[in-house]
């Protein structure tokens, strides 16, 4: 330990003396600092750190600097418009040596970032550093203090000379050789598996690699081509945020909402705000209390390196992401910063994929949108990632192979292609909100384009929105069947063809008492020759539950039914557990997250529907249009479903407990509703049902009532009976429900519909919202729109006075007033 510490003082005092002479010498002085960074010393790896910073406060005019000279290659670096073919040998054995020198600097700082667990973790303070003189590193580039080789570039060694990426152009390649390094350098840092928590907050390094690619990009973006931005999207920076969400093995990945509106997920981190012009008040204010710090550089801060110093100073003080208050909070003592405890530090997904993916949105936004070829090559690249977080992949083979567990919490199909990759529910949620943060940025761009971009962009969104919702969909369906099926099969059954009423009979259960409503016969499939033909009755539990309890089971050896009463040891021995969470397992997790991101897909989409296709042909409306419409389709099969209700029971008693009165306490805490209302499979698809009815109608009002829209087709005319179709359909659904079930609901849940809409699986509660967005479109018809089908609307408008919800009355009454006094002369 003496030995190695004497060696880094004898390089720090040569750096110190001798920096000026320096020359083929800086690489192996490079190369010590590098291995200081795995000593397990922790002096030590601080003392070479402090070297490196000291290098770049104090020597890297020296290093670096504009004017410094080499006396036999005959050339100055501020020589930096020279071309390739007027250097000679030694000028071009200067450069690349100086470009070489760079990329040594470049990855000993890189090393003091911790990215795989060890035994002697770095402390984080170090790793933090480091992070800091990447963006240093990155302004050198921009800023010309370093240059490019002229030569060398190669893209297949990595520890030789020149290395680069590859489709690239000969000077974007050279171009590439400096950036490289620090690229790969990040990119090995988002996805870090190093623990780096401090404080409770936790990732720390993780995300404070993620905020330095953001900073460098957001600051520097604009140096790259569109072939050099295709690269660094395509080859480090998706990949490595994919890694990092597919690494995380923390408990998030297990989390399922009860519902698609009641997220579970509240505390994921948030994308963070763009960053503040470089010449903000507030950033030359940090920038300024950094320099009169006395450990603090004593050259100015570049652009990124300002960004990234600030960034770590508002992560350290737990602030909101708005960096030009960052002086604010660095004058704030360590012991006065905020508590900001997590409930999952350790998760990747929890505190920084949002900050990842936002990252996308970000550079494409404030940068990438303007190129002219950004919506063939670009936008694909970075919509195609958010769309995995959103909806995995589509399933391409069918849906006989079996499930395995995915290493993000939710079963994925046993393929061959990457494609088969399906998120959980944290990344389903953050993909869907990023998708339509994104979405918003290209609607901003278009209010500023020309008209031929707005068409351009509108149906690239489109057709983005409704590729993205058909391919869940896709794989929603097959699991749905899959999981009825699975059921039957496993329990042998055929059907229930031989179902009849019988006239009610009061009975006693174990769970209470019930009515038998009537019974069926069901058959058991043993082998190719033996079955059991049951003879089961379904009794409705008084406190509305369901049981189907066997009675008789026909015997085909003895040819005569034997009493098969199923009685609590049956009900909870061992094999039937473990029968119970077999398919529920296999199927339920998925199915759940696909019904998520339906949900979460449209509901976006309803906010934002009317400016999409204001600019939008026929056929990129029919398509979106026709993916709404499968979507409400299966989840209203799906919310009708007794099997798939069964299903979802079963894994909510299996949750519950095994004792009569858990469940009785559950179903209590749930009010006066019964079981399939309070079922979750109501929960779940009587949601993506609601929301998709509404996003239906803001899309067809848009097209009927919206005189502004720019289009070539009658939209008008297209639009008018599938909305009044659609919207009566949901009225008459509506009123039955409310009418049927409103006596027995608290009326608190219409005072706070909007709270309660997600936890009670009942249609008119769930549907309220729609019902409210129906008597808007009403208000927005025109004159003579109204006049044409009030025919229609009025007795409906006459019926919903009686319901108990006051918002709807209010619009209700307004209707009234503003549309059908004026058809009956009543224009005062």
């Amino acid at each position: 330990e003496d030995i190695r510490e004497l060696i880094l003082r004898c390089v720090d005092n040569m750096i110190r003396i001798m920096s000026r002479n320096l020359r083929s010498g800086w690489k192996i002085f490079f190369s010590i600092l590098t291995l200081s960074a795995s000593d397990p010393v922790e002096k030590i790896s601080t003392l070479g750190l402090a070297i490196l910073q000291r290098l770049l406060d104090q020597h890297l005019d020296q290093l670096f600097g504009v004017g410094c000279v080499d006396d036999e290659a005959g050339i100055n670096s501020d020589d930096v418009d020279m071309k390739q073919n007027t250097f000679s040998v030694n000028q071009k054995r200067f450069r690349n040596a100086r470009a070489e020198d760079f990329v040594d600097l470049c990855r000993a700082s890189i090393s003091y970032v911790q990215t795989k667990e060890s035994g002697n973790p770095l402390p984080i303070g170090l790793s933090m550093r480091a992070l800091c003189h990447i963006a240093c590193y990155a302004d050198l580039i921009v800023d010309r203090k370093v240059l490019p080789p002229v030569s060398g570039a190669q893209s297949k060694d990595p520890d030789a000379f020149g290395y680069t990426y590859g489709n690239l152009s000969e000077n974007e390649a050279l171009e590439m050789v400096l950036w490289r390094p620090l690229f790969d350098g990040l990119a090995a840092c988002i996805c870090s598996t190093a623990p780096s928590q401090s404080g409770g907050v936790g990732c720390l390094v993780q995300r404070g690699s993620v905020m330095t690619t953001r900073a460098i990009l957001l600051r520097h973006g604009k140096q790259f081509s569109s072939t050099q931005w295709n690269v660094i999207l395509s080859n480090v920076l998706i990949p490595a945020i994919q890694k990092a969400a597919k690494s995380d093995k923390s408990h998030i990945i297990d989390i399922t909402s009860d519902s698609p509106i009641a997220s579970s997920l509240d505390f994921l981190s948030n994308p963070q705000p763009l960053p503040p012009h470089p010449d903000d008040e507030g950033l030359l204010k940090f920038s300024h209390m950094a320099q009169s710090e006395e450990s603090g550089p004593t050259r100015p801060l570049g652009k990124s390196e300002l960004l990234v110093e600030a960034s770590f100073a508002d992560l350290r003080h737990g602030g909101t992401g708005n960096l030009s208050r960052a002086h604010g909070l660095a004058k704030k003592d360590i012991e006065t910063k905020i508590n900001s405890e997590q409930p999952f530090p350790d998760s990747w997904i929890a505190t920084t994929a949002s900050i990842a993916l936002g990252l996308l949105t970000d550079i494409f936004g404030e940068i990438l949108i303007g190129y002219p070829d950004a919506h063939n090559t670009l936008w694909p690249i970075i919509s195609g990632q958010i769309q995995r977080w959103s909806v995995g992949y589509p399933v391409k083979s069918t849906f006989n192979k079996p499930l395995s567990f995915s290493s993000v919490g939710v079963y994925n199909y046993n393929l061959d292609l990457e494609n088969s990759w399906l998120p959980c529910e944290a990344l389903v949620r953050i993909g869907c909100n990023e998708l339509f943060r994104a979405t918003k940025v290209i609607l901003d761009y278009m209010n500023i384009s020309d008209l031929n971009s707005k068409v351009k962009w509108s149906k690239i969104i489109c057709s983005t929105i409704a590729d993205s919702l058909a391919e869940n969909l896709l794989l929603e369906r097959r699991l749905y069947s899959g999981l009825v099926e699975d059921k039957l099969s496993a329990l042998g059954l055929n059907g229930s063809e031989n179902e009849k009423e019988i006239p009610p009979k009061k009975v006693t259960t174990a769970f209470g008492e019930g009515l038998i409503v009537n019974e069926r016969i069901d058959e058991y499939l043993h082998s190719e020759v033996e079955q059991s033909i049951v003879r089961v009755a379904v009794v409705e539990l008084d406190f509305g539950g369901k049981l189907f309890s066997p009675s008789l089971i026909f015997d085909t050896g003895n040819n005569s039914f034997q009493e098969g009463r199923v009685d609590d040891k049956n009900l909870n021995n061992s094999e039937s557990k473990s029968f119970e969470h077999g398919y529920l397992e296999k199927y339920l997790p998925s199915l759940k997250v696909t019904c998520i991101a339906s949900y979460c897909l449209q509901l976006n989409l309803h906010g934002i529907v009317n400016q999409i296709v204001k600019h939008c042909g026929k056929n990129e409306v029919v398509s979106l249009l026709n993916a709404l419409e499968d979507s409400r389709e299966l989840s209203q099969k799906a919310s009708n479903d007794e099997d798939l209700a069964h299903a979802f029971q079963e894994a909510m008693f299996i949750e519950w407990g095994d004792g009569v009165e858990e469940v009785e306490a559950a179903l209590a805490s749930l009010g006066r509703m019964n079981h399939q209302e309070s079922g979750k499979n109501g929960l779940f698809f009587l949601s993506q049902e609601a929301v998709s009815n509404n996003t239906i109608v803001s899309l067809l009002a848009s097209l009927y009532c919206d005189t502004s829209s720019i289009v070539t087709w009658d939209c008008e005319n297209f639009a008018e009976s599938k909305l009044l179709e659609r919207m009566m359909d949901v009225l008459h659904k509506f009123l039955v429900s409310e009418e049927k079930e409103s006596s027995r609901m608290d009326p608190n849940v219409w005072r706070h519909c909007h709270e309660n809409s997600g936890m009670i699986a009942v249609y008119c509660t769930s549907f309220a919202n729609v019902i409210v967005s129906i008597l808007k479109t009403f208000l927005s018809f025109r004159s003579e729109q109204f006049e044409k089908h009030k025919g229609k609307i009025f007795p409906i408008l006459c019926e919903l006075i009686r319901v108990q919800s006051d918002e709807i009355r209010k619009y209700v009454k307004e209707i009234f007033i503003k549309q059908v006094g004026p058809s009956i002369g009543l224009d005062d």
